[in-house]
Protein backbone atom coordinates (compact mmCIF):
# COMPACT_ATOMS: atom_id res chain seq x y z
CA UNK A 1 0.00 0.00 0.00
CA UNK A 2 1.17 3.42 -0.98
CA UNK A 3 1.66 5.61 1.96
CA UNK A 4 2.98 9.18 2.49
CA UNK A 5 3.57 11.69 5.54
CA UNK A 6 2.59 10.08 8.68
CA UNK A 7 0.99 6.76 7.40
CA UNK A 8 -2.05 8.24 5.20
CA UNK A 9 -2.63 6.45 1.95
CA UNK A 10 -1.99 8.65 -1.03
CA UNK A 11 -4.41 8.54 -3.76
CA UNK A 12 -7.62 8.90 -4.69
CA UNK A 13 -10.24 7.55 -2.31
CA UNK A 14 -12.17 5.20 -4.64
CA UNK A 15 -15.42 6.93 -4.35
CA UNK A 16 -17.25 4.45 -6.70
CA UNK A 17 -16.21 1.47 -4.52
CA UNK A 18 -16.45 2.51 -0.65
CA UNK A 19 -16.96 -0.86 0.75
CA UNK A 20 -13.76 -2.05 -1.10
CA UNK A 21 -12.30 1.31 0.53
CA UNK A 22 -13.16 0.44 3.85
CA UNK A 23 -12.18 -3.32 3.04
CA UNK A 24 -8.74 -2.27 1.97
CA UNK A 25 -8.56 -0.28 5.58
CA UNK A 26 -9.14 -3.32 7.30
CA UNK A 27 -6.41 -5.21 5.43
CA UNK A 28 -3.79 -2.69 6.37
CA UNK A 29 -4.83 -2.76 9.51
CA UNK A 30 -4.68 -6.88 10.02
CA UNK A 31 -1.30 -6.25 8.50
CA UNK A 32 -0.21 -3.08 11.17
CA UNK A 33 -1.15 -5.22 14.30
CA UNK A 34 0.55 -8.14 12.77
CA UNK A 35 3.43 -6.11 12.20
CA UNK A 36 3.36 -4.70 16.06
CA UNK A 37 2.77 -8.50 17.81
CA UNK A 38 5.77 -9.63 15.33
CA UNK A 39 8.57 -7.34 16.47
CA UNK A 40 10.42 -7.16 19.42
CA UNK A 41 12.04 -3.35 18.34
CA UNK A 42 10.73 -0.64 20.00
CA UNK A 43 11.49 1.45 17.28
CA UNK A 44 9.11 -0.31 14.97
CA UNK A 45 6.73 -1.17 17.54
CA UNK A 46 6.61 2.69 18.28
CA UNK A 47 6.28 3.71 14.77
CA UNK A 48 3.96 0.30 13.93
CA UNK A 49 1.64 1.54 17.00
CA UNK A 50 0.80 4.85 16.16
CA UNK A 51 -0.36 4.04 12.56
CA UNK A 52 -2.15 1.54 13.79
CA UNK A 53 -4.22 4.54 16.05
CA UNK A 54 -4.66 6.81 13.68
CA UNK A 55 -5.74 4.38 10.78
CA UNK A 56 -8.41 3.52 13.23
CA UNK A 57 -9.11 7.17 14.58
CA UNK A 58 -9.29 7.86 10.53
CA UNK A 59 -11.09 4.83 9.74
CA UNK A 60 -13.75 5.00 12.50
CA UNK A 61 -13.79 8.72 11.67
CA UNK A 62 -15.23 7.89 7.95
CA UNK A 63 -17.76 5.26 9.25
CA UNK A 64 -19.43 7.21 11.84
CA UNK A 65 -19.30 10.68 9.91
CA UNK A 66 -20.50 8.79 6.49
CA UNK A 67 -20.99 5.74 6.04
CA UNK A 68 -23.44 4.01 8.92
CA UNK A 69 -25.76 7.28 8.67
CA UNK A 70 -25.81 6.68 5.15
CA UNK A 71 -26.51 3.01 5.37
CA UNK A 72 -27.92 2.28 8.53
CA UNK A 73 -31.62 1.65 6.68
CA UNK A 74 -29.93 -1.75 5.57
CA UNK A 75 -29.35 -3.16 9.10
CA UNK A 76 -30.43 -0.31 12.09
CA UNK A 77 -29.51 -2.89 14.54
CA UNK A 78 -26.16 -4.02 13.25
CA UNK A 79 -25.02 -0.34 12.58
CA UNK A 80 -26.03 0.05 16.53
CA UNK A 81 -23.96 -2.38 17.07
CA UNK A 82 -20.83 -1.21 15.03
CA UNK A 83 -21.02 2.17 16.44
CA UNK A 84 -21.19 0.29 20.12
CA UNK A 85 -17.70 -1.76 18.68
CA UNK A 86 -16.40 1.75 17.85
CA UNK A 87 -16.73 3.59 21.37
CA UNK A 88 -15.42 0.62 23.03
CA UNK A 89 -11.71 0.68 20.43
CA UNK A 90 -12.26 4.30 21.20
CA UNK A 91 -11.79 3.86 24.98
CA UNK A 92 -8.82 1.63 24.54
CA UNK A 93 -6.85 4.06 21.94
CA UNK A 94 -7.61 6.97 24.29
CA UNK A 95 -5.89 4.83 26.89
CA UNK A 96 -2.72 3.87 24.56
CA UNK A 97 -2.19 7.32 22.99
CA UNK A 98 0.12 8.98 26.09
CA UNK A 99 1.65 5.30 26.56
CA UNK A 100 4.59 4.45 25.69
CA UNK A 101 5.72 0.96 24.16
CA UNK A 102 7.96 -0.07 26.48
CA UNK A 103 5.10 0.04 29.00
CA UNK A 104 4.18 -3.16 29.78
CA UNK A 105 0.41 -2.61 29.65
CA UNK A 106 0.88 -1.51 25.91
CA UNK A 107 1.35 -4.61 24.77
CA UNK A 108 -1.69 -6.07 26.61
CA UNK A 109 -4.46 -2.87 26.00
CA UNK A 110 -2.46 -3.03 22.05
CA UNK A 111 -3.79 -6.81 21.76
CA UNK A 112 -7.46 -6.30 22.92
CA UNK A 113 -7.59 -3.71 20.97
CA UNK A 114 -6.75 -5.79 17.90
CA UNK A 115 -8.97 -9.06 19.19
CA UNK A 116 -11.69 -6.35 19.55
CA UNK A 117 -11.19 -4.94 15.79
CA UNK A 118 -10.55 -7.81 14.33
CA UNK A 119 -13.79 -9.46 14.92
CA UNK A 120 -15.86 -6.40 14.21
CA UNK A 121 -14.12 -6.36 10.85
CA UNK A 122 -15.16 -9.72 10.41
CA UNK A 123 -18.84 -8.82 11.44
CA UNK A 124 -18.93 -6.11 8.85
CA UNK A 125 -17.65 -7.97 6.20
CA UNK A 126 -19.29 -10.80 7.05
CA UNK A 127 -22.90 -9.21 7.71
CA UNK A 128 -22.87 -4.86 7.37
CA UNK A 129 -21.60 -5.07 3.64
CA UNK A 130 -23.48 -7.74 2.21
CA UNK A 131 -26.83 -6.19 3.21
CA UNK A 132 -25.57 -2.81 2.26
CA UNK A 133 -24.91 -4.16 -1.14
CA UNK A 134 -27.84 -5.38 -1.63
CA UNK A 135 -30.42 -2.33 -0.25
CA UNK A 136 -29.70 -0.77 -3.81
CA UNK A 137 -27.94 2.51 -1.90
CA UNK A 138 -26.58 4.88 -4.25
CA UNK A 139 -23.11 3.90 -3.09
CA UNK A 140 -20.94 6.17 -5.59
CA UNK A 141 -22.69 9.82 -3.88
CA UNK A 142 -21.86 7.93 -0.05
CA UNK A 143 -17.93 6.87 -1.55
CA UNK A 144 -18.08 11.18 -2.71
CA UNK A 145 -18.91 12.01 0.64
CA UNK A 146 -16.60 9.88 1.98
CA UNK A 147 -14.03 10.76 -0.07
CA UNK A 148 -14.53 14.31 0.97
CA UNK A 149 -14.36 13.45 4.62
CA UNK A 150 -10.96 11.91 3.93
CA UNK A 151 -9.71 14.53 2.30
CA UNK A 152 -10.40 17.18 4.70
CA UNK A 153 -8.89 14.49 7.71
CA UNK A 154 -6.06 14.23 6.21
CA UNK A 155 -5.57 17.96 5.89
CA UNK A 156 -6.31 18.69 9.41
CA UNK A 157 -3.76 15.92 10.57
CA UNK A 158 -0.64 17.21 8.13
CA UNK A 159 -1.31 20.78 9.99
CA UNK A 160 -0.98 19.27 13.27
CA UNK A 161 2.14 18.67 15.49
CA UNK A 162 3.33 15.69 16.81
CA UNK A 163 3.51 14.71 19.94
CA UNK A 164 5.78 12.20 21.75
CA UNK A 165 4.09 8.64 22.92
CA UNK A 166 2.57 5.89 20.73
CA UNK A 167 0.37 9.00 19.03
CA UNK A 168 3.37 11.40 17.88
Amino acid sequence: MNKDVNGFRRGEFPADAPIEALKTDHRFVRELFDRYFATRDEDTKRETGRHVLLLLEMHTSLEEGVFYPRVRDADPRLVDHCEEDHEEARQLIDRLKPMDESDPQAEQLFRQLADMVLLHVEQEEANLFPKVEQAGLDLGAIGLEMQALQTRMIADRLQKPTAPGLRQ
